[in-house]
């Protein structure tokens, strides 16, 4: 039992903390709260202020809802890392929104002049209301981007095993076709250098397996005779995708991770995004959320 509870409390889970998602689930917030005490009780206002006294509190609470799922997690980005936030962080976390709405609501109340509960009945009240509906709602959202990926990977993962052979060449024009074009600059060699220019790294394009941001370093695998190989420069992520920007099927998939499209072998799909599986490499690549729409583009593209 313990340990089911332990692997439930660990388990990955996925959150979209960005302003255009947390905006609408502030305005959801405030209504919910409105509706809720309006049909279900609440302060004792008096009668003609009671309406405008709910819509201000159900202002209230979107405001402080914003504040705790928008600006907080920009505020202490490392605390709300995409890639370690996990069932007992959402809830702590979640705990922690709550508690801000009853001390949004419990300022409302005295700048208000109304009567007002001791802060602890407060925040008991305002949990009570608001947890469980929280909960469920991220579990419920949660499941239906797992079902989305998962069908997305499944397509996926039928394009890369059966993968359409090149179409042939119409030889009625003599002018190069855009897949010809396309062809000739993936088979440039590319180069990848360090911020000094000192180390320089000449490779093929379809030795390039990925790339890895590691502090200030970024680590190379690339295969050097079907053996994988990895070479360290000082240099940036962003500055490795700059460098490979005329070349269509590197794509940047994560904050930490760039990958070759073409060496991709399978993807499995969870509730934060996809996780890629390289030939020849054990390590598996993951495509956070936030690049999904652009990964299923480019990848329909590149095959």
């Amino acid at each position: 039992m313990l340990q089911a509870v332990t692997t439930f409390l660990n388990r990955p889970i996925a959150e979209d903390f960005r302003f255009k998602t947390q905006i609408w689930q502030a305005i959801q917030t405030g209504i919910y709260v409105f509706l809720f005490i309006y049909f279900f009780g609440g302060p004792s206002f008096g009668a003609p202020n009671r309406a405008g006294m709910l819509a201000l509190f159900g202002a209230g609470c979107a405001v402080s809802t914003l504040m705790a799922n928008w600006l907080v997690p920009i505020l202490f980005s490392r605390i709300y890392d995409e890639d370690r936030w996990v069932v007992w962080k959402y809830i702590l976390h979640t705990l922690f929104v709550l508690f801000c709405i009853s001390v949004g609501n419990q300022l409302l109340l005295v700048l208000t002049q109304n009567d007002y509960p001791p802060f602890i009945q407060m925040y008991l009240i305002v949990t009570l209301i608001g947890f469980f509906p929280i909960i469920s709602g991220v579990f419920v959202t949660e499941r239906r981007r797992l079902k989305r990926n998962l069908a997305q990977a499944q397509a996926l993962n039928r394009q890369l095993t059966q993968r359409a052979e090149p179409p042939l060449p119409d030889l009625s024009d003599s002018r190069p076709t855009k897949a010809e074009i396309a062809t000739e600059v993936e088979s440039k060699p590319l180069v990848l250098s360090s911020e000094s220019g000192k180390e320089r790294l000449t490779l093929q394009p379809e030795q390039l397996l990925f790339v890895e941001s590691v502090g200030n370093y970024v680590e190379v695998h690339w295969l050097n005779r079907n053996e994988v190989q990895k070479t360290v420069l000082r240099s940036t992520l962003k500055e490795v995708a700059d460098a490979l920007r005329t070349y269509p099927q590197f794509f940047r998939c994560h904050r930490a991770f760039l990958v070759n499209l073409k060496c991709i072998h399978q993807t499995e799909g969870n509730a934060r995004g996809y996780q890629l599986t390289i030939s020849a490499v054990s390590t598996k690549i993951p495509v956070s959320r936030s690049y999904l729409d652009a990964f299923d583009t480019r990848i329909n593209e590149v095959l």
